[in-house]
């Protein structure tokens, strides 16, 4: 055999003589080893283990002087490019010296010589090989972790060399142990010290045998002594005799109950809950049902109240700092407190804010409680079905809890937080229940002092509790929760209004969150103008904060790690945000028949154009635009309207008899509702047959009697500011709406020609005199 051979070191890994183990390699330096070892030493290579294998690089020094020279019986290139190699031991080498290998100093070659096999008495040999086989043949049987199959091959083994080294390999022994059945040569002394560490071994093995017949009988024994006491809780029972397994829990609630304020009938019924516990066993199911609503009712808010900030300019200072407008809301707020100064028993107001998207309504509502000291949380309803979510489920049920309300102040932990109810308006009655009607007890103020929770089971005041409740859509808010609720209606934001909190708001928070300041990025009012009029078209400011986000972080991206500073312009915002998407002028094009309506929706104000087309028919009036029954209604009193004065407008029969006139309302996917369009029709129906065009700067509202009357219309805020942000310049309303005009921001009505009429005739001659 060639005095050198190739290194590979082996980490946690010992290979003994006429042992074979499988090694998965894959890196390149283990490739250029099996290379080498078949170009020149016919496929062998020197095997050894570090000393310590937490070593990375291990030294030459750290290398042993003892490893076992193996043979590569086998090679396999898996598909990933790793290779796996099947190594088989064959002698014993002493290692005189380790050196790098001349072609590749990579590669570590060592100087070795076999390790000559010491004689010893043949009778000791003979004697030690058959303990040795017994105590083996033992220890296959008692262990599970050993296959028996290897009994066969040490049968056929008579030498005690070969025997002692197959025997090492599958002991399951420390690392330390077969580093030294692998340096030392003497079979008779591996033989011994195998017999010592197999007998270790098999009192291991005796020792868990004994702890799992002990962990058995100890089980067997635990079930046994609960069919005991299944039995002698049966037997007491029917004794009428008390037990008292539970004394510590038991005493626990007791205590918790006692510091309780609460009412007799209340603490009573909690005590025959304790008491329960006595007569049922750990593991008997009631008792995590009995345990869990302790633990829900004791735990409860019941004496526990948090103290509420009272000084109105800081509350004021507060509510300013993080909302703009909303002087409403803020003065109800302001009104409460003042309120409660002169009587802390005073019950909270339930206020429902209703308005477009993106006004404010639920960070209003997490400001209040900021404002006040109060605790907060928000329960959203939108799309809710199920009046168990609010109520509670009753305890027969598995997996029963506390409503949403409960569950609010348990995690609250007092008994006068701020509470959240989003999207009122979005609630759903079906099969499952109707909430509107659970909403009742809790938002009325002269029931909400007894209110029950179905899984509480006892009487909860939570009229301490401030209730703001948020909506979209007045109209579909249940008539008879409507009228428990304070309404205070929120309008849409006019163009300066959008620029003033841009400027003041908006703004500075996005240059805070992305760690600048006003020093870094500056909008001027003309470019924070340009945004709101053609990227934006929305009454509340989610958009348009969106759009502001956008353009900061292109900025930032432009700039990278260099300081920023720029004053952003008309030019920038074209660069950043594109062409703009909506734009002020409705009617691009003037044609007689086309006339624009003022319509209130969730978003807010909207301005509708309603155009009219006559063509030879048999005097049928169609309507279109996703119309409801009242405006197709209107429709029809409009045209009978217009018939019944025909002299007065100078139209003639033949426009009725013999064609057809089709009205239609724009933004077909829309729904449309409602009477205050009455007006608008009329106008566009006389502006096609007396080929007149209505300026695109007029819009109007009203709804129209047959005589012509202009009735009094709802949402009139909302409709102005919609005509105003669209960039309407005349808008003709019912005489009864002039005392909302207060209502209107001052800006907006000196900006438009807001003109009262009483009766259609009014409209006729400014616009076809």
């Amino acid at each position: 055999m060639n005095n050198y051979l190739p290194v590979m070191l082996l980490k946690d890994l010992i290979t003994l003589p006429n042992q074979e183990v499988k090694v998965e390699l894959s890196n390149s330096l283990s490739k250029k080893l099996l290379t080498l070892a078949f170009k020149h030493h016919n496929g062998d290579l020197l095997i050894v283990c570090p000393k310590d294998a937490l070593e990375e690089s291990p030294d030459i020094n750290d290398l042993p002087l003892v490893g076992v020279v193996g043979h590569i019986k086998s090679k396999i290139v898996l598909p990933n490019g790793n290779i796996r190699v099947t190594l088989v031991g064959i002698n014993r080498v002493n290692i005189f010296e380790y050196r790098n290998f001349d072609d590749d100093k990579e590669i570590l070659m060592a100087n070795v010589k076999v390790i000559e096999i010491p004689k010893s008495d043949l009778v000791e040999q003979t004697a030690l090989r058959r303990k040795l086989v017994k105590i083996t043949n033992r220890y296959l049987n008692e262990s599970s972790n050993v296959s028996n199959s290897i009994n066969n091959s040490l049968k056929e083994v008579t030498d005690l060399y070969k025997l002692t080294d197959i025997i090492a390999s599958f002991i399951p022994l420390q690392l330390e142990k077969k580093i030294y059945y692998m340096e030392e040569v003497d079979p008779v002394k591996r033989a011994n010290q195998l017999i010592y560490d197999i007998a270790v071994e098999l009192e291991i093995i005796a020792l868990d045998k004994k702890m799992d017949a002990t962990i058995t009988k100890e089980l067997e024994n635990n079930q046994k002594e609960y069919i005991l006491k299944e039995k002698l809780s049966y037997i007491q029972k029917e004794l009428g005799i008390d037990k008292d397994d539970n004394v510590d829990i038991k005493q626990e609630y007791l205590q918790k109950l006692e510091s309780l304020k609460l009412s007799n009938k209340t603490k009573n019924k909690l005590l025959d809950e304790i008491h329960k516990l006595s007569n049922i066993q750990d593991n008997h199911p009631e008792m995590s049902v009995i345990r869990n609503y302790l633990d829900t009712v004791l735990n409860l808010p019941w004496n526990n109240a948090s103290s509420d900030c009272l000084d109105l300019a800081k509350i004021k200072h507060n509510l300013d700092k993080i909302h703009y407008g909303l002087s409403n809301a803020k003065a109800r707020i302001l009104e409460y407190v003042a309120v409660k100064k002169r009587n802390p028993n005073i019950k909270s107001p339930i206020i429902c804010l209703v308005g477009p998207p993106g006004v404010g309504k639920t960070s209003f509502g997490m400001n209040v409680a900021k404002s006040l000291h109060k605790e907060f949380y928000k329960i959203s309803v939108g799309g809710l079905n199920d009046t168990n979510e609010l109520m509670g489920n009753r305890r027969t049920y598995i997996g029963s809890s506390p409503g949403k309300i409960m569950q609010a102040l348990l995690k609250c932990g007092v008994n006068n937080p701020v509470i959240l109810i989003d999207e009122i308006d979005k609630m759903v009655k079906n099969y499952q229940g109707d909430p509107a009607s659970s909403m009742l007890e809790i938002l009325d103020p002269e029931q909400n002092m007894m209110f029950t929770d179905n899984y509480i089971e006892e009487p909860f005041d939570i009229s301490k509790v401030l209730f703001i409740l948020t909506a979209n859509d007045e109209t579909a808010i249940p008539k008879v929760l409507k009228d428990r609720l304070e309404i205070i209606e929120l309008s849409s934001y006019t163009e300066f209004e959008k620029a003033d909190i841009a400027r003041k708001y908006l703004i500075p928070n996005i240059l805070k969150e992305y760690n600048l300041t006003g020093k870094n990025i500056k909008f001027n009012d003309e470019t924070i103008l340009e945004i709101v009029n053609k990227y934006t078209k929305e009454a509340g400011l989610r958009e348009l904060k969106r759009n502001l986000n956008t353009i900061i972080r292109k900025v930032i991206i432009e700039y990278d790690d260099k300081e920023i500073h720029r004053v952003l312009g008309l030019k920038d915002i074209l660069k950043y945000l594109g062409k703009p998407k909506y734009q002020t002028i409705l009617n691009s094009t003037l044609r007689p028949g086309l006339c624009n309506a003022l319509a209130y929706t969730p978003m807010g104000g909207v301005v509708i154009p309603i155009e009219s087309c006559l063509y030879d028919g048999e005097g049928k009036i169609i309507s279109s635009g996703s119309l409801g029954k009242v405006t197709a209604e209107s429709v029809q009193v409009a045209l009978s309207y217009i018939k019944s004065n025909k002299d007065i407008f100078q139209v003639s029969n033949c426009h009725f008899e013999h064609k057809d006139i089709h009205i239609h309302f724009l933004e077909g996917a829309v729904p449309k509702d409602g009477p205050s369009s009455g007006a608008s029709i009329v106008t566009s129906i006389l502006s096609l047959i007396l080929n007149k065009n209505i300026p695109e700067d007029i819009a109007m509202t009203g709804e129209i009697t047959l005589r012509g009357d202009i009735l009094t219309i709802g949402g009139l805020k909302e409709k102005i500011l919609g005509a105003y942000n669209s960039n309407i310049k005349q808008v003709f309303i019912p005489s009864g709406n002039i005392n909302d005009l207060d209502e209107i921001p001052k800006k907006v009505r000196q900006n438009l020609d807001i003109i009262p009429v009483s009766n259609y005739i009014e409209i006729f001659q400014r616009i076809f005199n």
